[in-house]
């Protein structure tokens, strides 16, 4: 009995040793090997050529692995439907051509859920019930031309309830087509599935080849359109849209909609990132222009949305006669001065399109937008170059034209050149109207910059301030191209100017956390012209801008607010100005520092208008703004420059034109009697030895 109940125990031990062992292994081989499915790929046909590749058109059901990297340079595809599975086992496709379309058609659905037959094409047409994984699509050029619907996607122009995993695509991608329906994606053109790991590095161009037709177009990173989970992805998109009717664009995806009519589905985007811009224009009078960092347009909701996050531009163009190409279109010419000093540069040209802008730029730096009208010519602008070679270039900006140059010169020139730095948008013109139209009247040029938005109440407010502020600066006679919007947000120029991180990233009132402008006013942020890219709220970003574009323009006179105001947006935007010219004193860069006031020690200064009988200005000149405060500013040695009666009624025409400040909103009162006190029969300023 005792040697049964031995043997019974080591029994018992030995099961319970070998369950635990294969437990162990099915663990670790499932969790840390995925054994089962290297198991299962042993049976899987063997890929090593590009014969292998379009052979498995034959079997398309099939199970298939690389075995080895496949160059597909100089070779013809023609995309076929796949319903198996693809492992790339680690190795790569390379310069893989899309120029043909499959034979496969599938249904597709504008945002009415209206459904059209849609051409496909990609390394696959369609991929149904498939599995592609863990292969790279390096090199890819796809270049499509329809004329009926199409989508076009470098795995696939139409994916169904279909998975790809931790694939690698790079390449650019061209499609040309109108229609109603036609669309542009990096990894899949349209369809369902799901997306996990798959990192795309990606130029996507899509261009709407008729004008008379209002369809529908779409471009995504991963797919122009339909509803796949998206799970730990990254995207680097370039991407390019010129679209005559509907445009849809995202980083990850251009149009997430469930369809056919009736679909059920638990959406999922969790763990991704997208970087990178897409410019694009829509030519509709009834105007959507979708275009988002994740998702252009949503239809359904993703059920869950979570640490999704981007670095993404938005780039809209208005000019719909030049369709946009990633290529830089660009003119180099180097000149040689005999002197540092301000010159006059006369560039011919041809233009045999639209009407164009270029941006001009000196040794590297953006310094303005030029504009090029239709046909031949010549343009002049006054430019500041050093002693002796300096180069001068012409940049192509997406949308506006293409420009044939020819001589390009230089000459001396007596012009100078004002530049004012306005911490907001109506600064310049309470402080310093009269200047701007005394000095325009000389025959000399007047700049702009501001260094804020003026975006306190809200990103939508800005568009208001900047568009009020432009509109009143054209009406005194300063040309929209001599008007510079650095971007940063409203209210931060302290916390930037103060923080001991040059690096650390703040953000506006306004949530925004990157330098804009607004490009429906053709007023672009200083850093995007410059770079290509928007700059993040910095201290070093702030501080870099503002030098480049004094290097790029070099002012012979600078005026802006006051070290002794309330308002720190004032304070800081002199200490900014001052603190840049000190720097820059040792390259021998001296311009005439000038200060001026718009917030005193009393509030009510400078005090509102009064009025005679009717409707009839007393006139009177402006007083001392701190008289019982201790500053450096003397009453008795300001400057005054005194208005014409002309000038003092373009001045108040010009801040009738601040409609959001005169009469305010729903968050704040208007200052309409304020605004007007600076109308005075003078205005003043102090010069500043730094």
């Amino acid at each position: 009995m005792s040697k049964k109940n031995n043997n019974s125990r080591t029994t018992v031990l030995l099961v319970g040793v070998v369950v635990a062992l294969l437990g162990l292994l099915l663990v670790f081989g499932f969790t840390q090997l995925d054994l089962g499915h290297k198991i299962a790929r042993l049976t899987y046909k063997k890929v090593s050529s590009y014969e292998d590749l379009a052979a498995i058109a034959d079997k398309p059901g099939g199970n298939y692995i690389l075995t080895q990297d496949i160059d597909m340079a100089g070779r013809e595809w023609t995309p076929f439907t796949f319903t198996g599975t693809l492992d790339g086992n680690g190795h790569s496709i390379t310069n893989l051509s899309i120029t043909n379309i499959g034979d496969a058609v599938r249904d597709t659905y504008d945002g009415n859920m209206i459904p059209y037959s849609t051409s496909l094409a990609g390394f696959f047409d369609v991929i149904e019930g498939a599995t592609i994984r863990d292969i790279t699509f390096s090199s890819v050029h796809a270049d499509i031309d329809s004329d009926i619907p199409v989508f076009v996607g470098t795995v696939a122009g139409y994916m169904e309830d279909s998975k790809i995993i931790n694939c690698y695509v790079s390449g650019d991608l061209y499609l040309r087509a109108h229609d109603r329906m036609f669309g542009v994606g990096g990894v899949a053109g349209y369809g369902y599935g799901s997306f996990e790991g798959v990192n795309a590095d990606v130029t996507l161009v899509c261009i709407d080849t008729d004008r008379t037709t209002k369809d529908e177009q779409f471009m995504g990173g991963l797919a122009g359109a339909g509803y796949p989970d998206i799970i730990n992805c990254t995207v680097k998109i370039d991407g390019y849209g010129s679209e005559h009717g509907y445009a849809h664009n995202g980083g990850m995806l251009g149009l997430y909609m469930y369809y056919p009519e009736g679909t059920v589905h638990h959406g999922k985007m969790t763990g991704n990132y997208v970087e990178g811009k897409i410019t694009f224009f829509e030519e509709n009078d009834n105007r959507r222009a979708y275009c988002k960092a994740m998702v252009g347009e949503t239809l359904n909701e993703i059920e869950t949305f979570e640490e999704n996050y981007a670095s993404f531009q938005r780039l809209e163009v208005y000019n719909y006669d030049a369709d946009l190409l990633p290529e830089e279109r660009s003119e180099a010419f180097e000149l040689t001065a005999g002197a540092t000093g301000r010159y006059e540069l006369e560039v011919q040209y041809s233009n045999d399109g639209a009407d164009a802008t270029y941006g001009l730029f000196i040794n590297g730096r953006f310094y303005k937008k030029v504009f090029f009208p239709s046909g031949e010519g010549q343009v002049k602008e006054a430019v500041f170059l050093d002693e002796g070679k300096s180069e001068i270039k012409f940049r192509f900006l997406p949308g506006d034209g293409n420009i044939s140059f020819g001589d390009v010169s230089i000459e001396k020139t007596d012009k100078s050149v004002s530049l004012i730095v306005a911490p907001h948008e109506d600064d310049e013109i309470l402080a310093y109207a009269g200047m701007i139209q005394k000095t325009i009247a000389e025959g000399d040029i007047v700049k702009v910059v501001f260094l804020t938005n003026g975006d306190y109440y809200g990103t939508e407010y800005a568009s208001v301030r900047l568009g009020e502020s432009a509109a009143a600066l054209e009406s005194l006679g300063v040309d929209r191209s001599d008007i510079t919007v650095l971007g940063y947000g409203d209210l931060t120029l302290e916390a930037l100017l103060t923080c001991e991180d040059p690096d650390q990233v703040f953000k506006a009132r306004s949530g925004s956390t990157d330098t804009y402008g607004d490009p429906s006013q053709n007023l672009f942020d200083y850093h995007t012209l410059n770079t290509g890219n928007h700059a993040a709220y910095t201290k070093a970003n702030l501080i870099s801008d503002f030098e480049d574009f004094i290097l790029a323009c070099r002012p012979d006179r600078i005026y802006t607010t006051s070290e002794f105001e309330w308002h720190t947006d004032h304070v800081y935007a002199f200490k900014l100005v001052k603190d840049t010219l000190v720097k820059l004193k040792e390259t021998g860069f001296m311009p005439v520092l000038c200060e001026t006031v718009i917030h005193g020690e009393d509030p009510s200064w400078p005090y509102p208008l009064e009025y005679k009988s009717g409707d009839t200005p007393v006139i009177t000149e402006f007083t001392d703004p701190f008289p019982n405060t201790d500053t450096t500013l003397d009453w008795s040695r300001v400057i005054k420059i005194e208005l014409t009666d002309a000038e003092l009624q373009k001045k108040m025409a010009a801040i009738e034109m601040f409609v959001s400040q005169n009469y305010g909103g729903e968050e704040y009162p208007g200052t309409m009697d304020y605004n007007f006190g600076f109308c005075k029969r003078d205005e003043f300023y102090w010069e500043i030895v730094y």
